[in-house]
């Protein structure tokens, strides 16, 4: 199940054995508390916690999940980062117990992955539950977002979700507990029902990730001055130059693919699901592509390659990426 079915199948009972799997860990965290607070659970008497990164004795934990509750009215078992899920091998006395669990006995599960394949995956997803722990992508946002405002009972509006848009939509992927974070702090700095943008300028913290992309926005603005300037502060640091080219590469592949859509009749905000980003930052992305032709584009992408291994091999210096740069803006 996807996050937000799991959670409001918690509502309707609990099982008593889960599986919380996937790379979002602010999903696997909140099913988790969730699971232990409809349980009542005290952590102190009836919670038995293991971390296989510690590497304990998986006959231990097989125990620790068959033993009766001993100080009080449940046993719990908390096992994280399992890798039982991807083992090769079955573990027939844990598939038993789980396919028959006392029902004072609970066990949750959390692992980065798990193979649907193996009979432990199965039991658990017919006895259980299995939540399917998935990041989110930069165009799925805005249904976590008004969850969000319900919970903290503020609002956004069409300016405000646009700028809190410009400024994750540009990241591969989102840190949803970077998110939680910085809302949960602009919400107690704003007094009234709605947050505005400038409420989310003056209180949120722009993510390290975005500041990197004043770059690309100078070149598509076409403002060479200030996009040299960047190049050069950035350059500074030697180790940031295969950032930067990394940062170009991709903006060019990007404007060249915004391109290759647009010419299938795929604009505006529509561009969000084939270009992989939030639709609002994919209709800025296509209307900027429009402004490059597809040969300065191509020829650019190859010219960052040879920079690339000009830079790598010390040929020469960051005047190759200036001369780039010069290029594109220059359009």
């Amino acid at each position: 199940m996807k996050f937000k079915e799991f959670m409001n199948a918690l509502d309707s009972g609990i099982k008593n054995a889960y599986l919380l799997s996937g790379a979002e860990t602010f999903f696997i965290d909140k099913a988790r508390e969730k699971i232990l607070a409809r349980l009542n659970v005290d952590k102190e008497t009836e919670l038995v916690t293991f971390d296989c990164d510690a590497k304990p004795e998986l006959g231990e934990i097989i125990s620790a999940i068959d033993s009766s509750p001993f100080f009080g009215s449940k046993n719990v078992v908390l096992v994280k980062n399992a890798t039982i899920f991807n083992a090769e091998k079955r573990i027939e006395r844990l598939e038993n117990i789980l396919k028959d669990m006392q029902p004072t006995n609970f066990v949750i599960f959390t692992a980065k992955t798990a193979d649907k394949r193996r009979k432990l995956y199965k039991i658990i997803s017919q006895v259980g539950g299995v939540l399917e722990a998935e990041p989110l992508r930069s165009w799925e946002i805005d249904s976590w977002l008004n969850e969000k405002l319900s919970s903290l009972r503020k609002t956004m509006r069409g300016d405000a979700k646009r700028y809190f848009n410009e400024q994750v939509g540009l990241l591969p992927e989102i840190s949803l507990w970077y998110l939680e974070n910085e809302l949960d702090k602009v919400a107690l700095n704003v007094t009234g029902k709605e947050i505005t943008a400038e409420d989310l300028r003056r209180n949120m913290l722009t993510p390290p990730e975005v500041s990197n992309f004043a770059l690309t926005d100078a070149v598509d603005e076409r403002n060479v001055r200030k996009a040299i300037y960047i190049l050069r502060q950035q350059a500074r640091v030697p180790s940031k130059i295969p950032l930067i080219i990394a940062l170009l590469v991709n903006h060019v592949r990007r404007l060249i693919r915004a391109r290759f859509f647009i010419a299938q009749g795929i604009t505006g905000r529509r561009l969000g699901e084939p270009l992989e980003m939030n639709p609002y930052i994919a209709q800025k992305v296509g209307e900027v592509a429009r402004s490059y032709r597809p040969e300065l584009l191509e020829e650019v992408f190859i010219e960052l390659a040879e920079a690339d291994f000009n830079l790598k091999t010390g040929r020469g210096g960051i005047e190759f990426l200036e001369r780039i740069i010069f290029k594109l803006c220059k359009r």
